[in-house]
């Protein structure tokens, strides 16, 4: 029945609501009297509505509820809430008032909105008397919740013993179970109920029902030790090895957690010691894995098996070795346990102890017999990873153990090589000291003098200087010490090593020479070094450049004048007859081919030789002079360097606020997660995601026209399992699918990954991308031996990624190579490219801005080479290539160029190794993640070999001609960026990209607001707004207002605006005004305001979520409603922009909504002489983020023609209706169209 209201000269129904809380029966009786119904809708001081019954029964007067009940008062009458006056009077435990209530046939079994019952809520409470009097009145006592629970349930979780008393004399289910599983017994256990769980057992409670995870009333009891409960649990003949889904039994748990005395109990009962886990983990394991001795013991002497092992081959010795737990060692090995047993992977104990740095443990081990040069799969001993990882008296401990001191991994590197690598030189002293063969190398031929020179370790090489390491010792290549070492620019170490008589002209298999190296990179100083050491200034490399052409290419000023000042060739030629003085000139290094010509012109001084002297200086084509008279307007290398990597900074793209970048993204898939109903498989990724490549223009949040932002749902369905890496143990032989190349072979797909949806100039696109579990991933190239020693990635990122691998989950998308349509996955390492991308430094990350701006705008763009085959993954792929093999000491500023063009011949160089007649597929380039898998062309087709080869190089060709004139598209690139203003607003607001626009369902119950909640409410307000119905109903508007109501501070704008727009939509206009009036000066957030002060460490999801709450940061909409909401009660000034159909062309039926100028225009409308609004115009003249409504607005109701023509021409940028077109044309030219 809906409660009614009548009366108009009443008192407010504030004071009749405080007289029936008082209990004032003369004043109800008077108002009665006077015409008030018994069911008058009263409004609280909150905006609650409730009937004068339930103010009576909630507060406990049973005279008013008497006087009330004798009215008529419906007795049933349900709130918004659902909620009833016996239910209330259950909830406050006023049991007089509920005798009342049930003595005037009320229903006691209507229940809330939320399912909850009188019953429930008294059992709840502990309001003994209240659940007495619902019993007697025929309480439904089984009546369940939404989630399960029961009046018992809840009474034996909180622990009312009386009330589970009382409610088990009546025909109660005992073992009723919530939708986990869980039941009464269950509860009161959990929470330590001991008389509770006394009356249960008593009531013949089921002691061995299980929850969904598995979990038993006695596994959970042995959790928490509840012991007491324990023993009344065994005496109820509770089975003690019930296992949890996962396979952990009570005894497994209690030892777990060191419960001893529960343990005893559990024993005694003659629980299984030796049951395991699904993944073989016995009670003995998980008690090694933790540091109390006294809980191995009791289980050894209980029979425990101490040789017990995982299905990954972990014994309880190898991770008590692991831990570092001495004591626990001892105990098992006096236990006898097998001191050599070696996991899946080859680790034994002894292994993982010298790993770890146990030195205590290795000895013991040691003592007990261990096999100390025991190898693990790959090949590596206990010394070793002693020696990778620095544990000088580990080492020293096999040493006297006489481990074998050159054991050498299956890659081939000695103990000896991998101190080295790492820069160990105590472990090294120990090493040479225990005779370790100085010059082993492993398979490339890498010895521990060439990886030490490698890496700058000038101690170390020092050492094995000092001890006699052949100092010209080559790998494979050819590359030598003293060659790295240039290559690298180590200048103490190349001092050691020439002082030790390393040949200077050892050349690589390439030709390449230290003074060619160091010519190329620019070392100067290390040139006048090699120079000085007779090295050969002439030397050529297999393709006939010399060490002055060389540095010639790359504007090496300095290098190039200590080379001619030591009779270099300058007029060398290549093998394609280049000089370096046509080199210089082309790349546009005019100081350098000023020397050279100079240079030139001074050799051919004779008249004798003035003929060929002309000949030299005409050398040079048309072409070429014009690149040379080109260049001389053209800055240096260094010059372009240091201006691109200023502009760019200036344009945002630091470290720092691509931190913030990364931040805004997690925030934003945590909404995107939470509106899902918290489905933990929905990820934000590419480049919104990534840090950097969001905007090629600016680094201030917004995303570019032409990029998108990626979504990634991650389907629980079926999880695959590779065959060869998978180590589950609960898949069968028939779940297994091979990986070969990167991909899955398993049929059935469709080929396209994504599903895009378009963007506009007010919302970005969104790709969609649906994806599959993998149990675990393939290899990952660079985290192979082989890879790492070489690697120029720090080993704590290295460290990190690996780390990743079990932390972010594994995946396939639909996407195939081709010709393999509908028959693979691809496995996808989005994840792992997520990292290295957040951990770029300012500098690589502006190499990767700056290369995928080449790839789309310059390559790829019709008005550019229109050369549609690279994407944006190429350049993402040559980054990380970058990374990983520029040393940390190359990466400057002063380098920048130098860095672009390397990456453009790295890509240039892989695309020509593929340029072969059997290449019909468009492959280019090794994936960097996946071993052996290929990125390939895109929107490429396969065609035959003829066709492919011709397309491959027209992308060479491309290619070369972006390398050639680097300069002149930098700087046109440079041109390009746009700085962030002074206070470095990052604009993010979430409700406008949000990727999900449907309306979800809002919960009632919780009157506080969660942020994602905000979207829904707004949303479903304005389609309130918009339904004529609604105007005919007060109680409706009511309900609207009090919705809007709930709208946090963080949107403010947006509440104020839905309350005026209530207002005139009930011709209140006064109403209007006084909200409009309420705030106005207050002002809305434009975005995160971030200086060029600010760290990368200050940027976290967290600090953009007390952004997001601590300021009004929603009022900016994007909805998807079936047809736009009409809001015909505004103006028509307004209504026509407001909603705004974001896409009309597409018929997204996507409406964009912002409620700071919605409201601008409403005080426009109501208070037309407010100041503050005539100075919004000027600020939306200034800014250059203004979107179309703010145009609209200030078009529409600006005075000033100066302004109007501003407002005019940044509209001719945006998509604008043709009403607002006409009326502005007639408003500064007094014409129509």
């Amino acid at each position: 029945m809906q409660a009614s209201g009548s009366g108009s000269d009443l008192p407010a129904d504030r004071k009749i609501i405080l007289a029936i809380a008082q209990g004032d029966k003369a004043f109800v009786e008077n108002l009665l009297t006077r015409g008030m119904t018994a069911d008058k809708l009263l409004i609280s001081a909150s905006g609650v509505p409730f009937s004068p019954l339930q103010a009576a029964c909630i507060t406990g007067q049973e005279t008013v509820t008497e006087l009330l009940i004798a009215s008529k008062a419906d007795v049933n009458y349900q709130d918004q809430d659902g909620r009833t006056p016996v239910y209330l009077a259950s909830m406050q435990g006023h049991h007089q008032v509920v005798d009342l209530l049930v003595e005037a046939r009320a229903n006691v079994n209507l229940v809330t909105n939320s399912g909850t019952s009188a019953l429930y809520i008294a059992a709840q409470a502990n309001h003994y008397k209240a659940v007495k009097s619902l019993i007697s009145a025929k309480a439904d006592v089984n009546h369940a919740i939404k989630n399960g629970a029961t009046p018992l349930y809840i009474a034996s979780q909180k622990g009312h013993h009386r009330v589970v008393e009382l409610l088990l004399k009546q025909d109660v289910n005992v073992d009723c179970q919530i939708n986990e599983g869980a039941t009464p017994l269950y509860s009161a256990v959990q929470n330590g109920h001991l008389k509770v769980a006394r009356l249960l057992l008593q009531a013949q409670a089921d002691v061995n029902l299980q929850a969904n995870t598995g979990a038993t009333p006695l596994s959970i009891a042995s959790y928490f030790d509840r012991r007491e409960i324990m023993t009344l649990l065994i005496k109820a003949q509770a089975e003690v090895d019930l296992q949890l889904s996962t396979g952990e039994s009570p005894l497994y748990l209690a030892s777990q957690n060191g419960h001893r005395q529960t343990m005893q109990l559990l024993i005694g009962a003659m629980a299984d010691v030796n049951l395991g886990t699904t993944m073989g983990e016995t009670p003995i394991y998980a008690a090694s894995f933790n540091p109390g001795l006294e809980t191995v013991s009791q289980l050894i002497q209980a029979g425990a098996d101490v040789n017990c092992h995982t299905k990954s081959g972990e014994s309880p010795l190898f991770v008590a070795s692991l831990r570092g737990h001495r004591q626990i060692v001892d105990c098992l090995i006096k236990a006898n346990a097998d001191v050599n047993f070696r996991n899946r992977k080859g680790d034994s104990p002894l292994y993982i102890a010298s790993q770890n740095g146990h030195n205590d443990i290795v000895k013991l081990l040691i003592k007990s017999k261990a096999e100390v040069n025991q190898q693990t799969c790959l090949g590596a001993s206990p010394m070793y990873i002693a020696c990778q990882n620095g544990h000088q008296r580990v080492v020293a401990s096999l040493i006297k153990a006489q481990a074998d001191v050159d054991a050498p991994r299956a890659s081939g590197e000695s103990p000896l090589l991998i101190a080295s690598c790492n820069g160990h030189h105590q472990v090294i002293d120990l090493l040479i000291k225990a005779q370790a063969d100085i010059n082993q190398q492993d398979n490339l031929g890498g010895s521990p003098l060439y990886i030490a020179s490698q890496k700058g370790f000038h101690q170390v090489v020092a050492a094995l200087l000092k001890a006699q390491a052949d100092v010209d010792i080559q790998q494979i290549n050819g590359g030598s010490p003293i060659y790295i070492a240039s290559q690298l620019g180590r200048h103490a170490v190349f001092s050691l090593l020439l002082k030790a008589q390393a040949s200077v002209n050892l050349q690589t298999d390439t030709g390449l020479s230290p003074l060619f190296i160091a010519s190329q990179n620019g070392y100067h100083e290390l040139v006048d070094s090699l120079i000085d050491a007779q090295a050969d200034v002439n030397v050529k490399d297999s393709e006939g450049c010399t060490p002055i052409y060389i540095a010639s290419q790359n504007g090496h000023y300095g290098v190039v004048l200590s080379l001619v000042r030591a009779h270099a060739d300058v007029e060398a030629r290549t093998v394609t007859g280049e000089t370096p003085l046509l080199i210089a000139s082309v790349n546009g290094h005019h100081r350098v081919a000023a020397l050279l010509e100079q240079t030139i012109q001074t050799q051919y001084e004779s008249p004798f030789l003035e003929s060929e002297t002309e000949k030299a200086k005409h050398q040079l084509t048309h072409q070429d002079r014009a690149a040379l008279s080109e260049s001389e307007s053209m800055p240096s290398e260094l010059e372009l360097s240091l201006l691109l990597q200023s502009t760019l900074t200036k344009a945002g793209f630091v470290k720092a606020r691509a931190a913030l970048q990364a931040a805004v993204a997690d925030a934003l898939q945590g909404i995107l997660r939470s509106r899902r109903d918290s489905f933990p498989g929905i990820y934000i990724v590419g480049s919104y995601s990534e840090g950097w490549g969001n905007s090629l223009t600016k680094a201030d949040g917004r995303t570019d026209a032409e990029s998108d932002i990626d979504v990634m749902k991650l389907f629980q369905g079926r999880l695959y399992h590779i065959r060869g890496s998978c180590q589950c143990c609960d898949r069968k032989e028939k779940e297994l699918v091979d990986c070969k190349d990167g991909h899955i072979r398993i049929g059935g797909f469709a080929t396209n990954p994504a599903k895009a949806s378009s963007g506009t100039p007010l919302r970005p696109a969104v790709d969609e991308v649906d994806a599959c579990r993998v149990c675990c991933y393939p290899p990952i190239a660079p985290l192979l031996t082989h890879r790492i020693s070489s690697s120029n990635i720090s080993p704590s990122v290295l460290n990190t990624l690996q780390g990743e691998l079990s932390k972010s989950p594994c995946h396939v998308v639909h996407a195939a190579p081709p010709r393999q349509a509908g028959k693979q996955l691809r496995v996808s390492t989005t994840f792992l490219e997520k990292l290295l991308l957040r951990g770029l430094s300012t500098l690589q990350g502006q190499l990767f801005v700056t290369l995928k701006y080449l790839v789309k705008k310059v390559i790829c763009r019709k008005d550019g080479y229109n050369f549609e085959g690279l994407k944006a993954y190429h350049a993402k792929t040559i980054t990380f290539r970058m990374l990983e093999e520029t040393p940390a000491e190359e990466w400057r500023p002063q380098n920048f160029v130098s860095l672009i063009r390397r990456s453009l011949q790295m890509l240039l160089d892989s695309i020509g190794q593929n340029c072969t007649v059997d290449n019909v597929d468009g492959r280019i380039m090794e994936h960097f993640f996946l071993c052996n898998a290929g990125l390939y062309l895109k929107g490429l087709g396969p065609s035959h070999s003829g066709a492919m080869t011709q397309t491959i190089q027209s992308a060479t060709n491309v290619l070369r001609d972006v390398i050639e004139k680097l300069p002149q598209i930098l700087l046109k690139f440079q041109r390009t960026l746009r700085p962030v203003n002074e206070s470095g607003v990052f604009y993010f607001h979430p409700f406008q990209i949000l990727p999900e626009l449907r309306l979800q369902s809002i919960q009632t119950e919780n009157p506080e607001l969660e942020y994602h909640e905000i979207y829904d409410v707004v949303g479903w307000s304005l389609l309130q707004l918009s339904q004529q119905r609604i105007s005919e109903s007060p109680d409706s508007r009511q309900t609207l207002m009090q919705m809007i109501d709930r709208l946090p501070d963080c949107a403010r704008t947006a509440r104020e605006a839905l309350r005026a727009m209530i207002c005139l939509k009930f011709d209140d206009r006064d109403g209007a005004q006084k909200v409009l009036s309420a705030c106005r000066r207050h002002n809305v957030s434009r975005g995160i305001t971030w200086s060029a002060e600010n760290l990368a460490i200050e940027a976290t999801e967290e600090d953009v979520w007390q952004h997001l709450l601590s300021v009004d940061s929603a009022w900016k909409f994007c909805f998807r409603f079936d047809q736009r909401p009409e809001l015909p009660f505004l103006p028509k000034v307004i209504a026509e922009y407001f909603p705004f159909d974001v896409d009309s062309y597409t018929q997204n039926a996507v409406f964009y909504v912002n409620f700071d100028a919605l409201l601008q225009s409403l005080r426009l409308l109501l208070t037309p002489d407010d100041v503050s609004v005539r100075h919004w115009f000027q600020e939306v003249s200034w800014s250059e983020s203004a979107d179309i409504q703010e145009l609209a607005v200030c078009a529409a109701f600006c005075d000033d023609s100066n302004l109007v023509q501003i407002f005019v021409e940044k509209l001719q940028r945006q998509p604008v209706l043709n009403r607002l077109q006409q009326e502005l044309r007639i408003k500064l030219f007094g014409v129509g169209i």
